[in-house]
């Protein structure tokens, strides 16, 4: 039971947080492409991929930080749903690759960064 609060609050904060960073990435930077969201999934793939390299063996920190707070920052469906956006638009295919590249190969080398710098 005590599994599931800790997932359930840190889906919470991961969420807050990514609400906060999609907001002030929103107002202050002007893109054709939402950069709010590549940046949580590299920011989330890399921390992930350090507690991974760490192999931290304590109770909580998998289902608080990994799967709650960094599964609640990090967002597939935001993925998803600015990609469909994206190819709504008229010769958006090109502008829909490269936000592909970036989230997915992004967020791998990332991953893999953390993994291999602890």
């Amino acid at each position: 039971m005590i599994t599931i609060f800790l997932i359930m609050f840190g889906g919470g904060v991961g969420a807050v947080i990514r609400g906060f960073l999609t907001n002030y990435f929103t107002h202050n930077f002007n893109s054709k492409l939402p950069i709010a969201t590549p940046i949580v999934n590299i920011i989330g793939s890399l921390l992930i991929g350090c507690i991974m390299g760490m192999s931290i063996h304590t109770e909580w920190v998998n289902p608080f930080f990994v799967i709650g707070v960094l599964g609640g920052l990090t967002t597939f469906s935001t993925l998803s749903s600015e990609l469909v956006h994206i190819l709504r638009n008229e010769y958006a295919f090109i502008r829909f690759f490269v936000y592909s590249i970036i989230q997915y190969l992004g967020s791998l080398i990332a991953c893999l960064l953390g993994y291999n710098l602890v």
